[in-house]
């Protein structure tokens, strides 16, 4: 339990930081149980439920091929329609460019990656 001041000194201070003597200090905070507090921690960061990111991850050998998916992989999604994918050999990209059809009609086969319109390959 914190110190208590006689209440001649708790004005001294009050009056020193600029707030009224008569402040009684904060509000009474409220009890929640930990589970509504991790329920809406878990809801909000996504924790625990499977993203787009994560079936592009699983299958990107198919989305790619086999012996592409050892050179590049997916890096992000931009403004919910952009895939961003980085290439480390330019071969490899310039190929993928030629493909990028096919590789855009291979992705929209995992569920919810229809929104997915556009590609860009970053070196990287």
């Amino acid at each position: 339990m914190p110190y208590q001041f006689r209440k001649s000194v708790e004005r001294l201070i009050a009056n020193l930081r600029g707030i009224p003597e008569d402040y009684e200090g904060e509000a009474p905070k409220t009890e929640r149980e930990l589970s509504h507090s991790l329920d809406r921690i878990l809801g909000k960061y996504k924790i625990g439920i499977e993203s787009l990111e994560d079936r592009i991850n699983e299958s990107w050998p198919r989305i790619v091929g086999a012996a592409n998916a050892k050179s590049c992989n997916p890096s992000r999604i931009e403004r919910e329609s952009t895939l961003v994918i980085s290439v480390s050999n330019p071969v490899i990209r310039q190929e993928l460019e030629f493909n990028k059809s096919l590789v855009l009609a291979n992705l929209h086969t995992i569920p919810e990656a229809k929104r997915i319109r556009s590609i860009v390959f970053k070196s990287g």
